[in-house]
């Protein structure tokens, strides 16, 4: 016999670890914006420390010798262990080797998880039709909140706008992830219901009915395809196994059903959009096909290891297709799961990721096949549904990260495996154990059918549901020698301290930025300054403190004048911007704002910054290349400027108005851009088919850039222009034929630049108008925008307001950087001298370019490999 543990007595007081990963799995369920505040402060410090209880009481677990430890048995064992190597091997090749050790460490923890509630369920009072149902009793608490905190819009029903229709992100903080969520536990919900009696089963039922109605109004069409799919594999498979007297029923009754969800989901907004027949391409679909094409140039790239767990926001920008144009910025996941893994882990990811979906439907197919107790089979269907319904959804988005879908999931697993250990399925020797030291091993074949297939009791235990074990299920499991259990209880300690050198610099970092924050805008300047720096020494290779420090400093430099504070505070913002740089530096806008802050004292400093923001991001939106251009002239690269300014030309037309065009040194190079500008323009409309999208807006700008150079008009195709601009380029020359036409057109068409033209050829008459259409004629703009009315001729009016340009804004970095903190970076700084035309902004001249023109991409591509010498992923 094995001597007694030292920590054996322990084990009754230390049985409430496992309840603060309970806790953590209900809290982070129901908790409002649970995925932000998981790497927000302190929650973070919550779900930590419940992982960690969980592992040390697996510690304690596995040194009690006298109690029977088992693996998972069913291959799953060898399963984790190789995805656990997969991991670690990816990881450490990594780009980002220790973001993807800290994403790897979750992931390595939840496996542990597994074994913890493995050894758990069925062994105590936590049966397996206890675990099912509190599983379910916690969806229905996700859904009844998610409900309690819907905000819908006015609109709701007949909004086909991808923001305002149904898309409730409450409370895991996003719609996919409610969707994905629910669609997750609503098969189990099911099978509780047709499992349960009297009042319980109208609690079920009711839970069903809210988890039904809160995955409607998540909006997420991923969850709504698991749930069509879930039910119409259940409704086939009864249909074949109807007795054929009753045959006719089960159809009409399945077919009324699926009648209702498909009528309810055609009143979805956001379903409908699938279905459009307006022409336009579903913008989430068509990034999905996008996404997937990422992934397969990850895995040329890198395709036995990957990018490494967690760092697809760090890298996506170097694979993603030319064709995405403006789309998939600093994108963190592909949407869909296995093409993820692959992502991440590179092809073993892919295959391991095939075997443990087999591995889990052979287990779940054999136990179908057993002559199952009616709940149990209720149970098992349950599982089955769930999987299936999660498994077509997970091919639309990637949630893994998400802890209480990921715990559902492996909660699941163990319900699995629970099942299997209560029908011997399979019965495997034991090793030796206090209770069976001489086990007889037995084949399938030898199994007696009353061993094999005895149903368990109702809770998988002996009489009463916690009394002993009934000795013929205990041979159901595959239990650890202690000497194997000793030398994994020693691995689990050693992980416990890897945890802690991986978890513990990025939790107090997350801390010392929540606390930078408070004390900056509490005006204690040198404090914030102090936690920022301590937060970017602790997670280097985080870039959140060091970017949300210089955009605060940034601010505040701007309220200072010339002063030595003022000095300090802007050595303050460049060193910050470069931590930020060199955490993350494949992210375009920490490249720009660099050499935005460099350009004034060091344009060859900012010069490779510059250079890399545009090849991160060819359709530069931020006038990258125009800052580019600024840094090749100051620096004497005359010919390479030129280039520059002509790609900022073809993703920003409207750059060939700016007033800096008028001063030395642009306006010496002024007529070369212009030259090369519209040659592009006349390259790309001979290229393009007249029929594709985009040719028209390609026509148009083209159109209206030769106008504004001086170019002689010639007969245009008027039907590719928008009607106000034959008239603008009228009203140069005969204003008062421009007048009545203008007239004409607001009759029909009365939008604001409509309006505005038509006020400034007759201000007395249509100026109130177009403040009424406005609706704010007190505004300060509006009222600058009135004196310049009686400004004659037409360019001169068009010029009379030089401003700066729109500053511009970044979003949704928590998902990027899953740090909280990161959702105040916002800053995209553009060249401090740039300035634009209010007036012809107003006017709306220029159009914007579809979010996907190829013809355009490629060219700009092309261009700057061809001009600048700049490919992507140098």
């Amino acid at each position: 016999m094995s001597p007694p543990s030292s920590l054996a007595h322990l084990m009754p007081r230390l049985s409430w670890l496992l309840w603060p990963s309970v806790a953590v799995f209900v809290g982070f369920s129901w908790l409002p914006l649970s995925y932000f505040r998981m790497v927000g402060w302190p929650w973070i410090l919550l779900w930590q420390g419940g992982f960690l209880a969980l592992v040390i009481w697996l510690i304690v677990r596995l040194r009690q010798f006298q109690q029977p430890f088992y693996s998972l048995g069913h291959g799953l064992d060898g399963w984790l262990l190789t995805l656990m190597s997969v991991l670690a091997v990816s990881s450490l090749r990594s780009p980002f080797p220790r973001v993807a050790l800290l994403n790897a460490s979750l992931a390595v923890t939840y496996g542990l998880g597994i074994y913890a509630y493995r050894n758990w369920v069925d062994q105590s009072w936590l049966t397996r039709r206890r675990l099912g149902l509190g599983l379910v009793t916690v969806a229905a608490g996700v859904a009844l909140i998610s409900l309690t905190l819907w905000r819908p819009t006015a609109d709701l029903w007949q909004s086909q706008n991808f923001m305002t229709a149904i898309r409730n992100h409450q409370p895991l903080g996003h719609h996919n992830f409610v969707g994905g969520y629910l669609g997750l536990m609503l098969p189990l919900a099911v099978a509780a219901a047709l499992s349960l009696a009297g009042i319980w089963r109208w609690a079920a039922a009711a839970s069903v009915g809210l988890i039904t109605v809160a995955l409607y109004v998540s909006g997420s069409r991923g969850a709504a395809l698991g749930l069509v799919v879930w039910l119409l594999v259940t409704w086939i498979g009864g249909l074949v196994r109807a007795d054929k007297t009753h045959r006719w029923r089960w159809g009409l009754m399945g077919l009324v059903t699926l009648g209702g969800v498909g009528l309810a989901l055609a009143t979805n907004p956001r379903i409908r959009g699938w279905f459009s027949t307006t022409g336009t391409t579903d913008g989430p679909t068509l990034d999905r096909w996008f996404m997937l094409r990422l992934g397969g140039n990850i895995l040329q790239d890198r395709p036995l290891v990957g990018v490494g767990p967690g760092v697809m926001s760090r890298v996506s920008n170097l694979y993603r297709p030319i064709e995405t144009g403006a789309g998939l910025d600093h994108i963190q996941q592909l949407h869909n799961t296995p093409v993820q893994l692959a992502g991440e882990l590179g092809l073993p990811g892919l295959v391991l990721y095939m075997a443990g979906l087999f591995l889990i439907g052979r287990l779940w197919w054999r136990l179908w096949r057993l002559p199952l107790t009616a709940e149990d089979r209720y149970l098992l269907g349950g599982i089955g549904g769930a999987f299936l319904a999660y498994g077509v959804s997970s091919l639309t988005d990637y949630q893994l990260e998400n802890i209480p879908i990921a715990g559902t999931l492996l909660a699941l697993v163990v319900l699995l495996i629970s099942l299997a250990d209560a029908y011997g399925l399979p019965r495997v020797s034991q090793s030796p154990s206090p209770r069976n030291p001489h086990p007889k091993s037995l084949s399938h074949g030898e199994m007696d059918f009353e061993t094999r297939f005895r149903p368990p009791s109702p809770h998988g235990r002996g009489a009463g549901g916690e009394g002993r074990i009934v000795e013929k299920e205990q041979v159901c499991g595959t239990e650890v020698l202690p000497a194997r259990r000793r030398w994994a209880s020693l691995a689990v300690w050693a992980w416990v301290g890897l945890l802690l050198y991986l978890w513990l610099p990025f939790t107090l970092t997350v801390g010392f930025g929540a606390w930078a924050d408070g004390a900056f805008y509490n005006q204690n300047i040198n404090l914030a300054d102090t936690r920022w720096h301590k937060a970017t020494l602790l997670s280097p290779w985080d870039p959140t403190a060091a970017a949300v420090a210089s955009e605060a400093f940034y601010d505040l430099d701007a309220m200072l004048g010339d002063s030595e504070a003022k000095d300090n505070v802007r050595s303050l913002v460049v060193d910050y911007a470069q931590q930020a740089q060199a955490a993350a530096p494949n992210d375009a806008w920490f490249n720009q704002n660099l050499a935005v802050l460099y350009q004034p004292e060091n344009p060859a400093q900012a010069l490779p910054y510059a250079q890399r923001a545009v090849q991160i991001i060819p359709r530069n939106r931020n006038h990258g290349y125009w800052l580019l251009g600024e840094l090749l002239l100051a620096t004497g690269q005359a010919p390479e400027a030129i280039a520059a300014f002509t790609l900022e030309a073809l993703v920003n037309p409207e750059s060939l108005t700016y007033p800096l065009w008028e001063e030395p040194p642009l306006q010496a190079i002024y007529p070369a851009v212009v030259e090369q500008t519209l040659t592009e323009y006349d390259q790309l409309l001979t290229d393009l088919d007249p029929q594709a999208p985009g040719y028209s807006i390609l026509y148009e700008i083209r159109a209206v850039l030769g106008w504004w150079v001086g170019q002689p008009l010639e007969p245009m195709d008027t039907d590719r222009l928008r009607p106000i601009l034959p008239i603008l380029f009228l009203a140069e020359t005969n204003p008062v034929t421009a007048l009545t036409q203008m007239e004409a057109l607001i009759a029909t068409d009365a939008t604001p630049p409509n309006l505005l033209l038509t006020a400034w050829l007759d201000p007395v008459t249509h100026w109130p108008t177009y403040t009424k259409a406005i609706g704010d004629p007190s505004n300060i703009n509006t009222l600058r925008l009135e004196e310049t009315l009686d400004t004659q001729p037409l360019r001169d009016w068009l010029t009379s307001l030089p401003q700066r340009p729109d500053r511009s804004y970044r979003g949704a970095l928590t998902f990027a950087y899953r740090n909280a903190q990161a959702k105040q970076m916002t800053q995209m700084l553009a060249p401090p001298r740039l300035k634009t035309h209010f007036v012809l902004r107003k006017l709306s001249l220029f159009q914007s370019w579809p979010r996907e023109f190829p013809a355009l991409d490629h060219r700009l591509v092309a261009l700057q490999a061809e001009a600048l010498g700049l490919t992507l992923r140098d």
